[in-house]
């Protein structure tokens, strides 16, 4: 199993809900489907995974048990090449803003560039945002790289080059 950012949420929305049965069912998908998700086998889509850091979010809310962190240690957050940056400064290591508190999505981080304040599950939200934009500009460039050439382009510059 592929350990993501996806898979860990997913595996701890699976443990606040109860279960991965009930899981599927706030997502409204198949338990299946959540499986392939949660193993990393399939791709998480956007609003799922929104929907996800939405109910970790109330779930902490009502007194849930954070993440520990480990002190003094960066913290980054990436899917797959995509890293976690801070809007001001493109700075991609954060810390805590309250050094001995857990990591809740709710936290508020620095990043260690330039002191950027962001919360937590908005800097995970907008991560996910830019996975999928990337990813539909992949799709995109593969399939310019594989469209024929149109016959009446083909035919001009066949014409030009004689020329």
């Amino acid at each position: 199993m592929r350990d993501t950012i996806y898979t860990q949420a997913l595996r701890r929305a699976s443990d606040a809900e109860g279960g991965s049965a009930a899981l599927a069912s706030v997502l409204n998908v198949p338990q299946g489907t959540l499986e392939r998700w949660m193993s990393g086998r399939a791709q998480t889509p956007l609003r799922a995974f929104l929907k996800v850091l939405e109910r970790l979010t109330a779930h902490e809310a009502s007194g849930a048990a954070p993440v520990p962190l480990a002190n003094g240690e960066p913290l980054s957050f990436h899917m797959g090449q995509l890293l976690a940056r801070c809007g001001r400064c493109d700075g991609i290591e954060f810390a805590p803003a309250d050094a001995g508190a857990p990591l809740k999505l709710t936290s508020a981080l620095l990043c260690r560039a330039c002191g950027e304040k962001v919360v937590h599950g908005n800097l995970l939200s907008q991560l996910a945002h830019d996975a999928v934009q990337y990813s539909h500009a992949m799709t995109a460039a593969r399939a310019r790289r594989h469209l024929p050439r149109p016959r009446a382009l083909a035919k001009k510059s066949a014409r030009d080059g004689e020329r």
